[in-house]
């Protein structure tokens, strides 16, 4: 089954390749980092493929958002800013309708989620946000970090995880967040991922959190993250 969900997934990506490629070059890193992650965490291996396949796809409404906005040099005006955020409703969409199941359809559709309410399109809320979702969404934040924009250069690798530690709690699950910080950098560079297992959690897998996420917070409480990382 995953096989066949995964050969869909490509012939998405390649339509998606065709007309953006850098945003499919970015949904194929955002995808190898999360499934190292997810991987690092132990979950099982039908979760770790949606989870793969969820962030594969998480950016294919951008096919239907206009260049104009995705190549502008610079930060997209208010009125821009409302267009490109429906990216992932049409994306979600377009995957209810290639027949992916709900659970990638959520990881396409919450991605832009944020733990205090503050993200789009629903404005959900932890525990509202299926782990799945959260997995990907600091993943795809972390790539956002890591890669050069016009109106900025690239962070280190050590600078993204320090941004994104500073926003455990508010805007990133604190458990995803623990367990990007335990991943050794080798494992947070582009490239082929290593096979299942090689990396794993030094204490075993982790246990999603029962508590609030006022239980779990890490030093430092920072500046928010761009609201043009999308």
């Amino acid at each position: 089954m995953f096989q066949t969900d995964l050969g869909r997934a490509d012939s998405v990506l390649a339509a998606l390749e065709m007309k953006r490629p850098e945003v499919a070059a970015h949904s194929r890193r955002v995808s190898a980092y999360s499934v190292r992650l997810a991987v690092q965490f132990g979950l099982a291996d039908e979760v770790v493929e949606t989870i793969r396949l969820g962030a594969l796809l998480h950016d294919v409404g951008k096919m239907l958002t206009p260049l104009r906005i995705l190549e502008k040099p610079g930060r997209p005006n208010a009125r821009e800013w409302q267009e490109l955020k429906i990216h992932p409703e049409l994306g979600a969409d377009i995957c209810h309708r290639s027949g992916f199941d709900d659970e990638v359809v959520a990881i396409v559709l919450h991605h832009h989620e944020r733990c205090d309410g503050s993200g789009y399109p629903d404005k959900l809320a932890h525990p509202a946000i299926p782990y799945m979702v959260r997995i990907v969404a600091a993943m795809d934040t972390f790539d956002a970090l890591t890669s050069s924009r016009d109106y900025r250069d690239r962070l280190s690798v050590p600078a993204a995880r320090t941004l994104i530690a500073r926003a455990a709690g508010s805007k990133y699950c604190p458990w995803v967040v623990s367990g990007l910080l335990a991943l050794p950098v080798e494992m947070l560079q582009p490239g082929p991922c290593p096979p299942p297992g090689v990396v794993r959690h030094p204490e075993g897998p982790a246990v999603l959190p029962d508590t609030g996420l006022l239980d779990f917070r890490l030093p430092s409480p920072g500046a928010a993250l761009h609201a043009s990382l999308c």
